[in-house]
C-alpha cells in the first residue's frame, strides 16, 4: 500500500478515535445525571468488542468460571429432523436429513455481521477434541450488539454415520475478532464460546463405549452419579418427556451392576491406566511429556482469573494473551482413550427410566471436566 494512503487511514482512525473518546465525556457528563437523577444506572462506556457466547446452562452468561453444575446439556442447541422440524432428537438414521441449530448471543457493544457457528458430532465423549470428531459444517448470521439469532446448518447423514451421536457447537467471528480459546479442545467451563449436548439414552442389558480425551498428564475420577427427580424434569428434550425416572435410592442401589471397563489410548511416552473406585473409575495418565499436574492446575487457575477480569474491563491484555497461547499449547497434547460401561438389564417398563451422570472431576483441581447424561429404559 501506498505510503501516504497508509498514513492518510492511520491519521482518519486517530480522528475518529479522539472524537470518539469526547462523545464518551460529554455523554457521562450530561446524560449521566439524569440517569442518577432517577435511580437508575448510568449507561456503562462503549467498548469495541463483541462478546459472543452460547449458554450452557439458564444462568450462564457468558462469563466464567461457568455457573453451570451441569454444563453438557445446553439449552441452546438442538437437532431436529427436517421432515418433522419441532422433533428434537438424539438418534441419527442414515439417509435421513437433520437440522443443527444454536441460539447465538452477543453482550458486546459491537455488531458480529457474520458470527459463525461449526458443528460436530462425536461420540459420547467425556471431554472433547475436534481431531476425534466429525465436522458437519459452519453456518452464519448477523447478531446485533446485546442481541441473540439462531445459526443452522442441515446435514444429511451418510450410510456409516448412523446411530447415537453428542453434539458439540463452538461459535467465532472474524471481524470483529472474537476467537475461541482452543484450536483444538472444546470446553464449556474454559471456553464461552463452547456447547455440547451430551444425552444417552440407553436400553438395559447393553453396553456404552465412551470416549475419554485427556492430557499426557492427569488424574481424573469418573463415577456414576444418580439424578434427583427434579433434575430429570429439568432435562428438555421432547425424548425424556415421556419417561418416568425411578427414584435416585434406586439408581444408587443399582450402580453396583454396572461394569467399568477402559482401554487406554496409545502413544508413545504415556502411560495410562484405570483403577476401580466404589462409583466407577480413576484414569491415571503419567508421561514425561507435556504439562505437570501442578502446572496445569496454576494454568487453569490463572486463566480463569484472567478471563473474569477481562469481563469487566480489568486485566493485563499482554498478560491475557500469553495466557491464551499457553493454553493452546497445552491443549494442543490431547490423547484419547476410551471408557466401557455395561448397562445390566434393570428390570424396567418401557416407560421408566433410571437416570445418571457420567461425571469427570480433575483431581488436581477440584474441577468437573466432562459428563454425559445417561437414561436407562426398560
Amino acid at each position: 500500500m501506498n505510503k501516504e494512503k497508509l498514513m492518510e487511514i492511520q491519521k482518519t482512525i486517530a480522528e475518529w478515535q479522539g472524537r470518539a473518546k469526547e462523545k464518551q465525556k460529554h455523554a457521562s457528563k450530561e446524560l449521566g445525571p439524569l440517569f442518577r437523577k432517577n435511580e437508575r444506572k448510568e449507561p456503562g462506556k462503549f467498548i469495541e468488542s463483541s462478546y459472543l457466547y452460547i449458554r450452557s446452562c439458564d444462568a450462564d452468561q457468558g462469563f466464567r468460571p461457568i455457573p453451570c453444575p451441569v454444563f453438557w446439556l445446553s439449552p441452546d442447541i438442538r437437532v431436529t429432523p427436517i421432515s418433522g422440524v419441532g422433533s428434537p432428537t438424539r438418534e441419527l438414521v442414515a439417509g435421513e436429513a437433520y437440522r443443527l441449530t444454536a441460539l447465538v448471543r452477543n453482550r458486546g457493544d459491537l455488531t458480529v455481521p457474520a458470527a459463525k457457528v461449526e458443528f460436530f458430532l462425536v461420540n459420547p465423549t467425556l471431554g472433547f477434541d475436534t481431531r476425534f470428531a466429525t465436522r458437519i459444517g459452519v453456518g452464519q448470521t448477523w447478531v446485533d450488539a446485546y442481541g441473540a439469532a439462531e445459526i443452522s446448518v442441515d446435514y444429511m447423514v451418510p450410510p456409516d454415520l448412523s446411530g447415537h451421536y453428542c453434539l458439540f457447537a463452538r461459535v467465532f467471528s472474524f471481524s470483529p475478532l472474537d476467537l475461541p480459546v482452543s484450536d483444538y479442545a472444546l470446553s464449556p467451563p474454559m471456553d464461552r464460546h463452547v456447547v455440547q449436548q451430551n444425552l444417552t439414552i440407553i436400553a438395559g442389558a447393553q453396553s456404552l463405549t465412551m470416549d475419554v480425551i485427556h492430557l499426557p498428564n492427569a488424574a481424573e475420577l469418573i463415577e456414576l452419579i444418580p439424578m434427583k427427580l427434579a433434575d430429570v424434569g429439568r432435562v428438555r428434550n421432547e425424548m425424556v418427556a415421556h419417561l418416568r425416572p425411578v427414584s435416585p435410592t434406586i439408581a444408587t442401589e443399582l450402580i453396583q451392576k454396572f461394569k467399568f471397563s477402559f482401554e487406554p489410548g496409545r502413544s508413545k511416552g504415556v502411560s495410562t491406566k484405570a483403577e476401580a473406585q466404589k462409583n466407577g473409575l480413576m484414569m491415571i495418565s503419567d508421561s514425561d511429556q507435556g504439562f505437570p499436574l501442578k502446572q496445569q492446575a496454576a494454568l487453569t487457575k490463572s486463566w480463569l482469573s484472567m478471563q473474569g477480569a477481562i469481563a469487566r474491563g480489568k486485566g493485563d491484555l499482554q498478560e491475557f494473551r500469553k495466557l491464551e497461547n499457553e493454553y493452546r499449547a497445552m491443549t494442543a497434547t490431547q490423547l484419547r482413550s476410551q471408557l466401557r460401561i455395561d448397562i445390566p438389564d434393570v428390570g424396567l417398563k418401557p416407560d421408566q427410566a433410571v437416570a445418571y451422570h457420567v461425571r469427570r472431576t480433575d483431581r488436581t483441581t477440584g474441577m468437573v471436566t466432562g459428563g454425559v447424561t445417561l437414561l436407562v429404559t426398560g
